[in-house]
């Protein structure tokens, strides 16, 4: 069963929430990923509201973290993240310099780096956001070069620089989220704890 049938299938609205995020989470839920940004509106089955009433349950079901980076009356911006894995990150060097570049404190404080992140928000998308989805510091800044356009592939995301890497990272992605659903077909859907999936994260 695919994502979109397995979604179809779900009536109760909680495990249709949860199936979404622990989908679209799972490189992060797998610890491949330090971050995943996921926006949730008000189409189709109101997920925004879904969000609202059941968000500290189901991330800590999944066991991650989540911050809601950008928020208004019709969609909000959550970025959910493995802390262990998100600090490791923005440790790297390079990456740590260029944050430091764009006004980020010299120490790293993960929390104070959300918060700021979050500010950045307020005013626009802004290009650093990559580095806490862990896109490599290369690809972000080819998309600033060039405005997004002329890249290798367009997948996870816009790819500049090592494409056989990507495509290496990219299958792992796709694997993780094959597993998931996996793992989900065979939940029962009237509670939305899976420890099958948790436990193989």
């Amino acid at each position: 069963m695919d994502f979109m049938s397995l979604r179809r299938s779900i009536m109760d609205d909680k495990s249709y929430l949860y199936t979404s995020i622990a989908y679209w989470a799972a490189p992060t839920i797998a610890k491949q990923k330090p971050s995943s940004l996921i926006a949730f509106s008000h189409d189709s089955r109101d997920l925004y509201c879904l969000w609202e009433s059941h968000k500290q349950e189901i991330a800590e079901k999944l066991h991650l973290d989540y911050l809601e980076i950008r928020k208004c009356p019709r969609r909000v911006l959550v970025i959910f993240f493995d802390r262990t894995l998100l600090m490791k990150t923005l440790s790297i060097y390079k990456n740590k310099e260029f944050l430091k570049t764009i006004g980020y404190p010299k120490k790293l404080i993960l929390d104070e780096y959300l918060l700021l992140l979050k500010r950045h928000f307020e005013l626009s998308c802004p290009h650093e956001v990559g580095i806490f989805l862990g896109i490599p510091l290369e690809d972000v800044l080819g998309f600033i070069k060039f405005k997004g356009k002329e890249c290798l592939l367009n997948s996870y995301w816009k790819v500049y620089h090592n494409l056989e890497e990507a495509k290496t990272i990219f299958a792992a992605y796709d694997k993780a989220r094959v597993e998931v659903i996996s793992s989900l077909s065979f939940s029962e859907y009237s509670s939305c704890v899976n420890e099958s999936l948790i436990s193989t994260a």
